[in-house]
């Protein structure tokens, strides 16, 4: 099941250790991400087993007024997506991918969202695949770099109106 998490407690504790460990290869995300899970406009989700509750993974979403989108249009940002090692491989980071999607389209029959966006690692080739499968394309291959040196590639996926 994937239910919201709660900005505070158990929650947050087990989001902000999951992604040091899982985002270690791209630097130190010990402060980013508690200051991305309590950030206006951004929500977490978490991943968990029906019958015991354990959590598997998260995905933080949020949404922005992008300069290259008409005045009043939002992109939605899938901001981070994790899975904790001992879950990775068993298709909890493509349930969490789905959820992001539908909720990014679900906000879009309140205000004009017309793509999810995200950032990937460009050594990052699991994720690429699982976000290409999903109807991401390109949108900069030339995004930065993270803290470790990668390139940063940003990449989007339109949302279609339900």
């Amino acid at each position: 099941m994937i239910r919201r998490s709660s900005e505070h407690g158990d929650d947050f504790a087990w989001v902000r250790d999951t992604a040091i460990e899982v985002y270690l290869p791209f630097g130190d995300y010990r402060t980013i991400i508690p200051a991305w899970m309590v950030y206006p406009g951004v929500l977490t989700f978490l991943e968990c087993d029906d019958a015991s509750g354990e959590r598997r993974g998260f995905v933080l979403v949020g949404f922005y007024e992008p300069t290259d989108l008409p005045r009043g249009s939002y992109a939605a940002d899938l901001i981070a997506i994790g899975v904790a090692p001992a879950h990775q491989a068993h298709g909890v980071g493509t349930r969490l991918l789905g959820y992001a999607i539908d909720f990014a389209t679900l906000a879009g029959e309140r205000a004009l969202v017309p793509d999810l966006r995200l950032t990937v690692a460009e050594t990052n080739l699991g994720a690429q695949r699982m976000f290409t499968r999903a109807g991401f394309a390109v949108l900069d291959g030339e995004h930065g770099f993270y803290d470790a040196g990668q390139r940063a590639i940003r990449m989007r996926r339109p949302l279609a109106p339900r």
